[in-house]
């Protein structure tokens, strides 16, 4: 039996740090590491995507092959290894960015507001989106009462910061086992149906992987309303996410989840 001063320790600690032990009461599951192994190849060409210092001299390379494929005399190959990079640095411009964030809010799916006894969704995106989904959310739980949370593909420390916002741990579950958009709308299509079978989801996430996220919740039979959490990004953050998104969306079209 445990002694009066280790009691009295314990209900301070309690009071002290009330989250800590709270955190307990979140429904959350890991799952042990299990690669894709096409991860390493798509992180491989998005970086070079990403990093116009590697991709621009591979377009000037390029055009200097086409043109001696071509046999184009040397006017023409000079203008060519040119025109090339010059033409495609133009997806790093904000021009090219609001382009971008424009045709992937145009692929939103339409949607109803949700119902009664709706679960808010989250999905893991990093810690600068997360900060700014979780406020969003939190805010939707708090005013409404008959909300839950599920936090899909992140880390248990986004379902812990609901907490700090305000949130009651028993309302939130998710998981730290989805690696993409696609597994994110089918594990908590299954947690769904298990906990929640047929209530509707507020779909929260930043305002470029929305549509596609959308479409992909929407296809696991679920009611969907898209609600975009937009954070402070700079720049060249934005047009990483614009072409990052826009090339998600099309290889979904190409996959048929669109």
């Amino acid at each position: 039996m445990p002694s009066l001063s280790t009691i009295t320790l314990t209900l301070c600690a309690i009071l002290n740090h009330p989250h800590r032990y709270s955190y307990s009461v979140i429904d959350w599951r890991t799952c042990p590491p299990a690669p894709l192994a096409w991860f390493s190849l798509r992180e491989l060409l998005l970086g070079l995507v990403h990093t116009p210092a590697l991709l621009l001299p591979l377009a000037a390379a390029l055009g200097l092959a086409l043109a001696w494929w071509w046999q184009l005399p040397r006017l023409a190959t000079a203008a060519l290894a040119l025109l090339l990079p010059l033409a495609l640095s133009a997806i790093y411009s904000p021009p090219a960015t609001a382009l971008l964030s424009g045709w992937l809010q145009s692929q939103l799916p339409a949607a109803p507001s949700p119902g009664p006894g709706a679960v808010v969704v989250l999905l893991g995106r990093g810690d600068a989106i997360d900060a700014t989904t979780t406020t969003s959310a939190a805010a939707q739980l708090r005013r409404d009462a008959s909300l839950s949370a599920y936090v899909s593909g992140d880390d248990r420390s986004t379902a812990e910061r609901l907490v700090r916002l305000g949130v009651a741990p028993s309302r939130i579950a998710g998981d730290s086992c989805a690696r993409t958009t696609w597994e994110n709308a089918t594990r908590t299509a299954a947690w769904l149906r298990q906990h929640h079978p047929g209530a509707p989801v507020l779909l929260i996430t930043d305002p470029w992987q929305l549509p596609r996220a959308s479409h992909a919740f929407t296809r696991q039979g679920l009611q969907v309303q898209p609600l975009a959490a937009e954070p402070q990004l700079s720049a060249p953050e934005r047009n990483r996410l614009a072409l990052r998104e826009s090339a998600g969306t099309v290889l979904y079209w190409l996959q048929g989840r669109m």
